[in-house]
């Protein structure tokens, strides 16, 4: 059973989650998967998990058991890289936006994705002439709902959203909706009936990648991981995450795992070492930490040497320099999943161009640019801060040379 303290605190789950809070409703309301095809629904993470299994080569062992060799096929195909840019869709007019203000509101800026993607939507639309004003919603309803107005006042060209679906500010979002102003949902994809002319869904369907780091996990311990979770529990969205991507893998896929997890917010980050400390102490059986996002692992890296722990292994999702760099080096880090974040801005700034356009949303985008990287692939990447901001360790596709081709800018 899944015991919970108040605010944050450590839950246990032995071999059966038997709850999944207040997300397994929240998620008749909202699908935090992807949009594409074969993408998981977030109340099936074995959809997802099927799907790349279906797909992908085995390179495991033979002689692992039949929940492991699940795991390692999947492992396999998520570590592939993407070289060719496929169009999301036909041609549009990227002057449409020139002169133009765009509206870009982060569920928070206190996690650092969100501030990565929105430079990078600036920059994006900066090539049509587009101007990017951005209005932190701080995690709260109310200042979301005031970014909103603000932006509904100022008559914005497109609004872009990141980590938040309607149901976090309704009537705010309501008011932009009856206002006619297109709107692009990044990180977020609702099952409603908004017309695709006005409202563009973008993700990396991370249900997804918070799964492929689980199965991660599964392989290499042979489906008899004993895993503390760190789950963010900022918005519904990350709740959700972490609940349909991590939680529902270890208990669909990994009856014998055992799992704790430690819920905090991103305000509560300074209590973390103490935390995870306490819990590697207590636990000295656990062998892996999966951290729902890299803000996290300065804070696992510190409880790591404060219990004396070296042995434990780490997996996260963000993929970004600093942790690749661990994982070379032979650190804590052993796994680490990742999306082109550059590239998701593009996927951002060209929905904004299609929705200013008329052409309307692609409806069920498939994002391409996602990978894991374990011990086995990142000796081949060049882990440089250049590197990092080309795109380079997804693969050799042009996105951004496509993307403006695309949008008609020489």
């Amino acid at each position: 059973m899944l015991h919970l303290l108040p605010r944050y605190g450590v839950a246990r789950m032995r071999k059966s989650l038997r709850a999944l809070g207040a997300a397994v409703a929240f998620a008749t309301m909202i699908t935090l998967a992807g949009c594409g095809d074969g993408a998981a629904e977030p109340a099936d993470a074995e959809q997802a998990t099927d799907q790349a299994q279906t797909d992908a080569p085995s390179e495991a062992a033979a002689d692992l058991s039949p929940e492991a060799q699940a795991a390692a096929d999947i492992v396999a195909a998520a570590s592939t890289p993407v070289d060719e840019f496929t169009a999301p869709g036909p041609a549009v007019d990227g002057s449409v936006l020139e002169g133009k203000t765009v509206y870009y509101i982060p569920a928070t800026l206190q996690v650092p994705l969100l501030n990565i993607v929105g430079e990078a939507v600036t920059g994006a639309l900066g090539e049509v002439g587009a101007k990017v004003q951005v209005c932190d919603a701080k995690a709260n309803p109310a200042d979301a709902a005031s970014c909103i107005t603000q932006a509904i006042d100022a008559k914005a060209a497109v609004v872009v959203s990141t980590g938040m679906p309607k149901e976090f500010a309704p009537a705010a979002f309501d008011a932009l909706l009856a206002s006619g102003i297109p709107w692009v949902q990044a990180f977020t994809s609702v099952e409603g009936d908004e017309d695709p002319a006005q409202v563009a869904y973008v993700t990396s369907d991370n249900v997804l990648l918070q799964s492929w780091a689980a199965n991660w996990v599964i392989a290499d311990s042979d489906a008899q991981a004993k895993v503390l979770v760190i789950k963010l529990t900022d918005t519904p969205a990350t709740t959700a995450w972490a609940d349909f991507g991590i939680l529902a893998t270890y208990e669909n896929g990994c009856p014998e795992c055992d799992v704790e997890v430690i819920e905090i917010n991103s305000g509560q980050t300074d209590r973390l070492p103490s935390l995870v400390s306490s819990a590697l102490v207590a636990n000295p059986d656990i062998a892996y930490v999966q951290s729902q996002f890299d803000q996290f692992l300065p804070s696992v890296t510190q409880a790591i040497q404060s219990a004396g722990r070296d042995d434990v292994k780490v997996v996260s999702v963000d993929g970004l320099l600093s942790t690749l760099q661990d994982l070379e080096s032979g650190r804590n880090v052993a796994a680490s999943v990742g999306f082109n974040q550059n590239a998701f801005a593009w996927y951002i700034a060209d929905a904004a161009v299609r929705l200013a356009d008329g052409e309307g949303a692609v409806v069920k985008l498939d994002f391409p640019f996602r990978r894991i990287f374990t011990e086995q692939n990142v000796g081949d990447l060049t882990l440089t801060p250049e590197a990092q901001a080309t795109g380079e360790w997804f693969g050799k596709a042009d996105y951004q040379a496509g993307f403006l081709k695309l949008w008609g800018i020489s």
